[in-house]
């Protein structure tokens, strides 16, 4: 059986509704093939995730600690670190937990899986990092929680968006002078149109799979 992220899967729904300019085939090819190795944006957000797993960052002086990454060692403000830690303080749990569920569709069966940031109860976190004022209705549109809950079977799940503002990429992985803001959790509560919702975009991706011959984008679930 082939096997699916929920992070492509939220690419593949970014680039059909055509969210953004920069949600185009092209870059949903580069997501689904592995070509796309990371860039000043995600290193960041790799160092802030795993503080906020390990509980752990490593003070150099100053307002700094710094948290290294396969891009390199970032640097945070002591106001972003202190920020990853309440939140890991504030809401004991699990870190990395990964699920996955299989979906059948007309065109094959897939298997979608998924890392959650936090799990504890019936709820489900995950830490957004930002360069730009987030919109709340931009994370209740991904279907990110749509399958999140359905995959750890949760009744609630939690974006915590952080952003760096007035970063820059001429600044590297040195974030300490941008502006760390981090704002209310945005919730989106289980419904009943769910299921429904997750089952016609898996049947959509896997009919763009099929329709244009991409198999060989594709990984096999034994191979997680």
């Amino acid at each position: 059986m082939f096997r699916i992220s929920v992070t492509s899967l939220e690419k593949f729904r970014r680039v059909i509704h055509k969210v953004s300019r920069f949600d185009t085939e092209e870059s949903l090819i580069e997501n689904l093939s592995g070509t796309f190795k990371g860039n000043e944006y995600t290193h960041i957000g790799s160092a802030f995730h795993k503080i906020l797993e390990t509980g752990k960052a490593t003070y150099i002086g100053g307002n700094k600690f710094v948290e290294s990454t396969d891009g390199g060692d970032v640097i945070l403000s002591y106001e972003a670190v202190e920020s990853v830690l309440i939140l890991r303080k504030e809401h004991p749990g699990n870190h990395e937990v990964h699920a996955g569920k299989d979906y059948k569709t007309p065109y094959f069966d897939i298997h979608v899986h998924g890392y959650a940031d936090l799990q504890y109860d019936s709820v489900v976190r995950d830490a957004k990092t930002k360069y730009s004022t987030p919109h709340a209705q931009d994370y209740k549109d991904s279907c990110q929680w749509t399958f999140y809950l359905d995959m750890f079977d949760c009744s609630r799940f939690y974006f915590d968006v952080f952003e760096f503002s007035g970063y820059k990429k001429s600044m590297g992985l040195d974030t300490t002078q941008t502006t760390f803001i981090p704002y209310s959790p945005i919730e989106c509560i289980r419904d009943s149109k769910m299921m429904e919702y997750n089952q016609n975009l898996i049947n959509q991706f896997c009919k763009y799979i099929y329709d244009n011959n991409l198999f060989h984008l594709l990984k096999l679930k034994e191979d997680l």
